[in-house]
């Protein structure tokens, strides 16, 4: 599909009201354009309506286009902001405008993202890991390949406390562990990640991003971005669960066969304010029922043969 050139020059002229409009029918939608002194466009930054505490950045598409994404409570990709800049600090500034102050972030990126290396300028303030891949990948192209180096690795990766770090990091040859040291073990440890890792280790960003620039590197703007919110529109949809907090069920049906409600279930409690969420647990896992069961089934040991 081609797009003339008049037709790229009336979207941008049509942008500003295209904005507007998208942030007038959804609120707290953070939108930004900027134009150069001779009034011809440079960057737009568009965040719909949400907040994020644990970011992953990916760049660039269309060689021009960033996207921040998140995961979910049912650790899926959740895409939070997308800009089409010239400028990577653009971006990242705006993006910062839009978490606002106050608010724990950690960044995870890959070693070799064009956007990765201005996270610290623009956050100066948080926390930047990298993904495994990413670290992976780099540690191969220095020490080689080799099954030993993938195991320990992966075990050192993913230790929770700093004894078993070190206990699987010793085990690594020389060469890797002077590779990873000079990365910086709070960049790719879960252990000696500085806050709250929420066990991330990775993140894709969503494929239809990935096609954009193949399936619509030449649409004109406005088209463009609305295919990506006709996009989030129709993955929001298909996520959606119903919940019956009276009832205790839910449309997954995992509340109802498991007696622990599911995380979309805890996620209405808490918007609606309504149910404390141990009130939402079958009994049955309660402690009070634990502590019964046994102190009722005490085995007396049998007395010494006379």
């Amino acid at each position: 599909m081609s797009f003339s050139g008049s037709e790229h020059e009336e979207s941008f002229y049509n942008f500003h009201v295209y904005l507007h409009n998208l942030r007038r029918t959804n609120p707290h939608t953070d939108a930004h354009i900027k134009t150069d002194l001779m009034d011809r466009f440079q960057c737009c930054f568009l965040a719909i309506g949400w907040v994020v505490y644990f970011v992953r950045l990916r760049g660039n598409y269309l060689k021009t286009m960033y996207v921040a994404v998140a995961k979910n409570g049912n650790n899926l990709t959740f895409p939070i902001a997308f800009g089409m800049v010239v400028e990577n600090n653009m971006f990242l500034m705006w993006l910062k405008e839009c978490l606002g102050q106050g608010k724990e972030v950690a960044f995870i990126s890959n070693m070799d993202d064009i956007v990765s290396s201005h996270i610290d300028n623009v956050f100066t303030d948080s926390y930047h890991g990298y993904t495994y891949k990413s670290v992976h990948k780099y540690l191969r192209t220095r020490v080689g390949s080799g099954r030993s180096v993938e195991t320990l690795y992966w075990r050192t990766l993913k230790s929770y406390t700093m004894s078993i770090f070190k206990q699987n990091f010793s085990r690594l040859s020389r060469d890797a562990r002077e590779v990873l040291t000079n990365i910086g073990h709070p960049k790719w440890a879960r252990s000696y990640f500085l806050i709250i890792r929420w066990n991330v280790l990775d993140m894709e960003v969503p494929q239809y991003f990935s096609e954009l620039s193949l399936n619509q590197r030449n649409v004109p703007i406005i088209t463009l971005i609305e295919g990506i919110c006709a996009y989030m529109q129709n993955t929001f949809f298909e996520r959606s669960i119903l919940a019956d907090l009276n009832t205790h069920t839910c449309s997954c049906g995992k509340w109802h066969s498991l007696g622990i409600p599911c995380g979309q279930a805890i996620a209405i409690a808490r918007h609606s304010n309504m149910h404390e969420l141990l009130d939402m647990v079958q009994v049955y896992y309660g402690a009070d029922v634990f502590q019964l069961i046994y102190q009722t089934q005490i085995i007396h040991p049998l007395p010494p043969p006379s």
